[in-house]
């Protein structure tokens, strides 16, 4: 079972009880989701630190406002686990409009032998 933050209630990164409660909630809403009070509330930390707990695992982040969201360098944490469909899942469920980094946190030859598998 994936380690998972729930983000549709206020309890791990939102400002208001309000949060994930209306379809507006997102990148520009106001109702205090994770991705608006995740810095705010210390939510956020380096993606190298991060790695640096979880080596060969899939790891999935929410990234927060201002950041490369193609390459970034700081983002909470919300699912990690050895299996990609759980990660997957996980990330599926994260309140909608939130900006989303997976990827596998190993080695080259470990992630290709899961690519040949996964063919």
């Amino acid at each position: 079972m994936p380690v998972m933050i729930n983000l549709t209630t206020a309890e791990h990164g939102g400002t208001s009880m309000q949060c994930g409660t209306h379809e507006g909630c997102g990148v520009n809403c106001t109702c205090g989701c994770p991705y608006t009070g995740m810095v705010e509330k210390g939510r956020v930390e380096l993606i190298a630190a991060v790695e640096q707990r979880y080596p060969e695992e899939w790891l999935g982040f929410v990234i927060p406002p201002g950041e490369d969201e193609f390459a970034p360098e700081q983002g909470m944490l919300v699912v990690h686990s050895t299996d990609d469909n759980e990660v997957w899942d996980a990330i599926s469920r994260v309140t909608q409009n939130q900006v989303v980094h997976v990827y596998y946190n190993g080695s080259l030859d470990r992630y290709l032998d899961w690519a040949d598998q996964a063919a």
